[in-house]
């Protein structure tokens, strides 16, 4: 079954301009729609953007996409899962009601190599209970972290069902996602601080002091704790995205790097 044929069609048009406002597109932008439908998102984003890209996989979509193109030069429509597509090499941006069935693999595509993907700004109408983890504090999960190291994940707005068609089960949330122009950490040191990330949020309640114990020595610890002004015995995921870029750069400069962590390598699965 396609990834695609459980999507719920946008048919507010007043949240699509809000949408496209929040999303600040300008003349020069090329925009992708990930999941276009029959292009609710699609046709008010040519009208601002330079270019845009429709990703849709249903063929039924993208026979009524194309036939609404008439004349409009700046749209280009792409039947393609959008999980093997292959991005832009140029800066981008995105406006997009999702497949809610797969919204982690989505955000993980655009935001888990911010050095290679090129995306500046995305405003995305996703499941609520997706928003509210993404943007979660505390933070629990690695990946999340690592892409809030990078980029500012905002929840904007809850949307009720009956902005769409066929109407979910569960309400949504527009969720807006901006570059940070200058990050705690370069985007050089992207692998090495997912390693930290992992490491750390191993458990997630584990006391801070004893989170880090492998990695710092006693006194390097002693004064983490007073540079990052945080309580030793506090849960790890209580740092905030600042005070973990402190703690990687701190690892960095003072730290031999036979202790940095290291990520566990994907062994491939064995064919049965």
């Amino acid at each position: 079954m396609s990834n695609f044929s459980a999507q719920h069609l946008l048919i507010h048009k007043r949240l699509v301009e809000q949408m496209i406002a929040l999303a600040k597109i300008t003349p020069r932008d090329l925009v992708l729609d990930i999941g276009a439908g029959t292009g609710a998102i699609t046709f008010p984003l040519a009208a601002k953007a330079a270019h845009v890209l429709a990703v849709e996989n249903d063929p039924t979509y993208v026979r009524k996409l194309s036939s609404k193109l008439n004349d409009q030069t700046n749209i280009r429509i792409k039947q393609i899962d959008f999980l093997q597509l292959h991005l832009p090499k140029e800066p981008f941006c995105v406006v997009a009601n999702i497949p809610y069935s797969i919204t982690t693999p989505i955000f993980a595509k655009l935001l888990s190599q911010p050095a290679a993907v090129k995306l500046q700004r995305a405003v995305l109408l996703i499941e609520k209970g997706a928003a509210k983890r993404f943007t979660a504090t505390p933070i629990t999960d690695p990946r999340i972290l690592g892409w809030r190291m990078w980029y500012e994940i905002r929840l904007v707005r809850t949307v009720s069902p009956n902005h769409f068609s066929p109407p979910p089960r569960v309400d949504s949330a527009v969720v807006t996602v901006s570059r940070i122009s200058e990050p705690v950490i370069p985007q050089h040191h992207h692998e090495r601080f997912l390693a930290l990330a992992a490491y750390g949020l191993r458990d997630p309640m584990l006391p801070f002091g004893e989170s880090m114990s492998g990695v710092f020595t006693p006194p390097q610890l002693a004064r983490l704790v007073k540079t990052l002004k945080i309580d030793r015995h506090r849960p790890v995921c209580y740092l905030n995205e600042r005070q973990w870029g402190e703690l990687f750069l701190a690892m960095i400069q003072h730290v031999q790097p036979h202790r940095w962590p290291k990520r566990p390598k994907h062994r491939p699965k064995k064919s049965r």
